[in-house]
Formats: structure tokens, C-alpha cells, sequence
């Protein structure tokens, strides 16, 4: 599909604010192989956010060295108050803790937090958090009004978290990827499309075939639509201008929520794409017999595929 139509589909873009960038690394928490804090920053309508900064042991960012970052989005699943903390493994039965996977293989992590999770849900007059469904869907129709989409905010705030990463001293902003599973392997494939200065990316049971979710009627998170993208194409169709950026997809035969012959659909048309730029090293396109999660195993495969391709 078109790049421009479908930046024109996000929606309007709010203007480009100066970013300020306000970070501490003192002191940092420690935990088992790696130390932890927060940085915050302007998003993309002046709101200040926080995302959680992942550091190893053994890695001194007080010296003029730069160091790759992996950028590790949290999931769905219903956990509107955990966001950012998942991933990290600092919320109540974290399903998935991937950013300790990589942080452990070496990467500084930052994990962002979307808006309608964690901290960025909206309050009510009594001070108390909307429900998290009616939280997410008032934000999806907030922003349709205003001609904007919820994928487009999301977007243009990882925008804003990746100037605000290029501004710390010990990143090496050539070597920037994004990691996630589910929606935050929707919006790491998003993304990674749509940001030129993302060089990797690790998407798990991220995203399917829109057209044949609609055709089996099966209901996803807001965050996955934009109006009219059916009358181009479909979100595979991404693929085309991801390549030859390095991409390690990866979907569930058993996923529930994601039909398996979409999803080998989609690995055979990347794994085409990329033959056909002759980039086929730079792919891992694959189905594996499990359901919607984010295994260990694929875990390791992804810091793995970032510390060969990033």
C-alpha cells in the first residue's frame, strides 16, 4: 500500500512540540542481573509519560560509549493497569516478562506505556479510573471525532519516546529496535513500518489478516483499526515496506484469536517479499505449535535475532 494514504489513514498528527526530555538514573533499583528506573517525556499532544529504563550489569552509561536499545511494548489481555510493568515483570502475575529476557541478553530495554494502560487511563470526576473496555473504547471514538485514530496516537507517541531516546548520552541511536507480543506485537510491526530510525523488529502473535477477522467475526483491541484501509489493502500488505528492515515474525497454530492459515499467509508472503529484494537473512517468518503466547524459547530466538541484526 501507498505510504502516504496510509499515514493520511493515522489521522491528523498534532503538531511537533519541542520535546523535553527529563530523565533520572539515580538511584537505580536493583534486581537480579540488571538495574531499573524511569524516564519521563512529552508525548505527542504535551502530556508528560513515563517508560520504564532497563539497564544490565555490567554496562557503565557514565562513559562516552553508545549501546543498542530494545524497545518492549506490553500486551493487552485485558491488564489495563499493568502496561509497562509487565513486560518488566514489576506487576501483580505478569503473563509475559520479556524485557528481563533481553535486558538479561545484554540490551538496555525501555518499555513504554500506551494510553488506556497503566498510568494513561483516564479519570473520572470522583478521581477513580475508568473501566478499562469503556476507558478504550472512549478513547478510540475521542480521537475518531477529532479526525484522529487510537493507532495513530499510539504511534505518534512511540514517536515521541524514540526523540526522547536519541537525546540520552549512552544510546547508540543506529541501533534502536522494537520488540512485542500481541498488541505490543501490533504496534512493534506498526512501527516498525512507520518509523524510518527502528532498524529490528520482533513481532509475536502481532497482528492477522483484517479482512478475514471481519469475514470470521472476530473482535480485537481498537488499536488495530483504521477507518477505510480495507478499500487498499490489508495490514499484511505492511510488509512490502518493512522490507529489507530485519523482521522476526513469529504466530501460534493454536492462537484463538489469530486463524493459523492467515497467519502462514503472512509468513509465506514475508518470507516472498524478502526473497524477492534478496533479503531472505534478514527474515525469520514462522509458525510454531503453540498458541498466543510468548514462549522462552521464542524469547531467547528474539534477543538472539536482535543480537545478530541490530
Amino acid at each position: 500500500m501507498d505510504r502516504a494514504l496510509l499515514v493520511r489513514l493515522l489521522g491528523e498528527k498534532p503538531a511537533k512540540q519541542e520535546t523535553q526530555t527529563t530523565y533520572s538514573l539515580a538511584p537505580l533499583k536493583q534486581e537480579n542481573g540488571y538495574r531499573y528506573t524511569e524516564v519521563s517525556y512529552q508525548a505527542c499532544d504535551g502530556e508528560m509519560v513515563q517508560a520504564l529504563l532497563l539497564i544490565p550489569d555490567g554496562l557503565d552509561i557514565a562513559t562516552d560509549e553508545k549501546h543498542p536499545v530494545i524497545i518492549a511494548h506490553h500486551q493487552h489481555g485485558g491488564r489495563y493497569d499493568a502496561g509497562m510493568l509487565e513486560p518488566a515483570g514489576l506487576c501483580d502475575n505478569p503473563a509475559n516478562t520479556f524485557a528481563i529476557t533481553l535486558v538479561r541478553a545484554g540490551f538496555i530495554v525501555i518499555c513504554p506505556e500506551q494510553i488506556g494502560f497503566g498510568r494513561r487511563r483516564e479519570k473520572l470526576a470522583d478521581g477513580q479510573y475508568m473501566n478499562g473496555r469503556d476507558n478504550e473504547r472512549w478513547l478510540f471514538i475521542q480521537y475518531y471525532l477529532k479526525n484522529r485514530t487510537l493507532l495513530g496516537k499510539c504511534l505518534f507517541d512511540m514517536e515521541c519516546a524514540m526523540d526522547m531516546l536519541e537525546q540520552l548520552p549512552f544510546v547508540d541511536k543506529e541501533r534502536i529496535g522494537i520488540c512485542g507480543h500481541s498488541m505490543g506485537g501490533l504496534i512493534a510491526y506498526w512501527f516498525g513500518w512507520y518509523e524510518k530510525r527502528i532498524k529490528a523488529i520482533a513481532s509475536v502473535c502481532g497482528f492477522s489478516s483484517l479482512a478475514l477477522l471481519q469475514q470470521r467475526h472476530l473482535n480485537h483491541t481498537f488499536t488495530m483499526y483504521l477507518p477505510g484501509i480495507l478499500k487498499y489493502g490489508d495490514t499484511p500488505d505492511l510488509l512490502d515496506g518493512i522490507c529489507p528492515k530485519p523482521l522476526y515474525l513469529t504466530f501460534g497454530a493454536e492462537d484463538r484469536i489469530f486463524p493459523v492459515d492467515a497467519s502462514l499467509d503472512i509468513c509465506r508472503k514475508a518470507q516472498s517479499i524478502y526473497t524477492q529484494q534478496e533479503a531472505s537473512d534478514q527474515c525469520i517468518a514462522e509458525v510454531t505449535e503453540d498458541g498466543h503466547v510468548f514462549t522462552e524459547e521464542k524469547q531467547s530466538r528474539a534477543a538472539e535475532f536482535f543480537r545478530m541484526l541490530l
